[in-house]
């Protein structure tokens, strides 16, 4: 008995359907892109029970012919290619000639359509992909797709769908989308016959940020660009400060096509390596042109997912793009200059803030009058700032032109210690020590940290194996500067390494970068006096720093108040 046997037509399209249409937002995600290719200038979307009993698609794009709409809903139908080569010179969305055709097959669908040559318009009338009304139908120039009780015929599919707030937040993702790369086109989307927003066709991309991430967001992004022989990177990402507790404000694009790429989240994601505090995320919204034989967009039905034929050049460029913006980034209230400025600091009402007295333990901190009259001047400096003081031993209080700016003095320090160490690249300096230190640690401490020795001493550290569960420091680097307390910086070191080398977040980072990190954390403690030469020096240090406005683990090194938040907070006028 013959066990292989051809499928019939109709299950044949139904489980072409299951692989492109999943959800009623990717009904529409289809639908838009058809409009988009048809060069609609204006696109309406209206949905009824989260699109599970309608949705329908109005463009005034260039029309479909009668011939053309009465093939358009068969398989492999499509007028973006002719044979395979074209496939390497793509620049539309549809191509596959599936997603009318899978629509078709698990809906009522009806299509009204009118080219600029016809003097009326045809409709076409499916049900579960076939055709039972054909004929001549009023329309204007343009096409209109209503897609009736989606899976209606295929009642497994249709149960897991979820709740109509979730599959109506998908929707509304998938046109925010298509409505942020393709900014030129005016978008309207009605929900339960209610107009839910507006979007007028824009001049540029900004403008259609603001009209769907809001002002607020947009102020938190910086610009970047890059363009290489084959590729450019156009778009924007979020500012150090402004990272946020989930990844719903990521968009990434390759030829105007939204796409789901591991390797563009993980170059976004390593681009803020140094930046991002743990549980935090990056805003983003990436435009990627790139010739088009060096991708393939035929990887999956529903062409979301992409394969570039050289993967780890688009992660570095990506990567080092975002980077080399994010540094040149200026703090709010803090601005960088490139030149360098003298600073002359004269005024009586100059503040130091250092340690609490302890009859003034209830204060926080005391105020020393000091005058500073002495005229220095720095190789690279801040816009101009005065040093006013520091409290509770761990923050700096700077003067500038703008406002008050805020200083962690242990996240900027963390810094420019981190710095310091991945300048320096080789021949680190060392600090010997007259009386070696020897650290006990638990046995599986000791596993960890045998096949990590070599690494720990190339950075100018001498450790060795001193008998059982025993390790021994006979120097550490000099970057690190004068230690106070060896015992609780080994210790501490020590600790912190094993949690980084245990953390299995963070496999993207090399050993040698976590060792580095550990041992500038160590170092630094946040509660030490500072003089104010001490601060000045600091503040110095940190401008000097490719990216100083976070630590090495993503903390803000400064915050910033300007003069206008501190009038309304005293609601002066």
């Amino acid at each position: 008995m013959q066990k292989i046997k051809i499928l019939p037509e109709e299950v044949i399209n139904k489980i072409a359907a299951g692989e492109v249409i999943e959800r009623p937002a990717s009904v529409i995600k289809e639908l838009v892109e058809n409009s988009l290719d048809a060069q609609a200038k204006y696109i309406t979307i209206e949905l009824e029970d989260a699109g599970k009993k309608l949705i329908r698609v109005i463009d005034d794009g260039i029309g479909m012919s009668p011939a053309d709409l009465k093939i358009c809903i068969q398989r492999h139908a499509t007028s973006k290619i002719q044979e395979f080569s074209d496939l390497e010179k793509l620049q539309t969305f549809g191509f596959r000639g599936e997603a009318l055709s899978s629509i078709a097959s698990v809906s009522k669908i009806r299509i009204v359509s009118k080219t600029d040559s016809e003097l009326a318009g045809w409709e076409i009338i499916s049900e579960g992909g076939k055709i039972i009304s054909d004929h001549e139908a009023g329309h204007s120039k343009g096409t209109t797709v209503e897609v009736n009780e989606i899976f209606f015929n295929t009642p497994a599919r249709k149960k897991f769908l979820k709740s109509d707030i979730t599959e109506q937040s998908h929707i509304i993702k998938t046109i925010e989308e298509l409505a942020l790369v393709n900014f030129s086109v005016g978008f309207i989307l009605k929900i339960d016959k209610k107009i839910y927003f507006t979007l007028p066709p824009a001049k540029k991309i900004d403008d259609r940020i603001i009209d769907i991430l809001g002002d607020k967001i947009y102020g938190n992004l910086i610009q970047i660009f890059e363009e290489h022989r084959y590729i450019k990177i156009f778009g924007f990402v979020s500012r150090i400060e402004s990272s946020q507790a989930n990844k719903n404000i990521q968009y990434f694009f390759v030829n105007s096509r939204p796409v789901t790429s591991r390797l563009l989240s993980q170059a976004l994601y390593e681009a803020f390596r140094d930046s991002l505090p743990i549980g935090r995320h990056p805003m983003a919204i990436i435009l990627i042109d790139i010739n088009p034989k060096f991708i393939d967009v035929n990887v999956h039905p529903t062409k979301r997912i992409i394969k570039f034929s050289d993967e780890r050049t688009v992660y570095e460029i990506i990567t080092q793009t975002i980077k080399k913006h994010l540094t040149k980034q200026p703090s709010p209230v803090l601005t960088i200059k490139d030149s360098s400025l003298k600073t002359e600091i004269t005024s009586e009402k100059n503040y130091v803030v250092y340690a609490p007295k302890p009859e003034q333990e209830n204060l926080g901190f005391s105020i020393i009058r000091e005058k500073i009259s002495e005229e220095k001047e720095h190789e690279g400096t801040f816009e101009e700032f005065s040093v006013l003081g520091q409290i509770h031993n761990t923050y700096i209080l700077l003067n500038t032109p703008e406002g008050l700016t805020i200083v962690d003095q242990h996240a900027a320090n963390e810094r420019v210690l981190y710095e310091k160490f991945l300048n320096e690249n080789s021949a680190y300096k060392i600090q010997e020590l007259l009386i070696p230190h020897t650290l006990e640690l638990a046995p599986h401490e000791c596993e960890i940290l045998k096949n990590h020795i070599k690494a720990i001493n190339l950075l100018g550290f001498e450790t060795s194996e001193f008998g059982l569960n025993t390790i021994i420091f006979k120097s550490y680097p000099a970057i690190l500067g004068e230690l106070k307390n060896l015992n609780d910086f080994f210790k501490e070191f020590i600790t912190l390494l094993i949690d980084e080398l245990l953390d299995t977040t963070k496999k993207t980072i090399e050993p040698k970068e976590k060792i580095i990190r550990s041992a500038c954390r160590a170092a630094v403690k946040a509660h030490d006096t500072l003089s104010v030469e001490e601060m000045k020096k600091l503040i110095i240090d940190l401008k000097k720093c490719n990216q100083p406005l976070c630590c090495p683990h993503g903390r803000p090194t400064m915050i910033g108040i300007t003069i206008s938040e501190l009038e309304k907070k005293f609601q002066r006028k």
